[in-house]
């Protein structure tokens, strides 16, 4: 099994939060103090929706839509992230791969 490294985490995170907001000088350092609910919420759902359509990166290299990435969140957890660093480190350590059997 195959995980997003980081990097492509932060890629991920960093176009959701584009979604919402103009991407600053530094993303880890960046937080979401500005972001109404509703700018949250959508957040989170650009969030969710960019990781479940990453293609699943095969051991070898390859990759291919046989499974895909998703992460649990709730309504609240941009709250429990003090930086977007932090959310980024949440879905690195908390990814799961799911495998589609259409």
């Amino acid at each position: 099994m195959s995980y997003l490294t980081r990097t492509q985490v932060k890629r991920i995170v960093s176009s959701a939060f584009k979604t919402v907001a103009d991407l600053p000088q530094n993303i880890e350092t960046a937080n979401f103090s500005s972001f109404n609910d509703f700018q949250k919420h959508l957040f989170l759902a650009a969030l969710k929706s960019k990781l479940n359509a990453e293609p699943y990166h095969m051991s070898n290299g390859s990759s291919n839509h046989l499974a895909y990435y998703d992460v649990d969140l709730m309504p609240d957890s941009v709250d429990a992230w003090p930086t977007v660093g932090d959310c980024i480190d949440f879905v690195e350590a908390n990814q799961q791969v799911v495998y589609s059997f259409n």
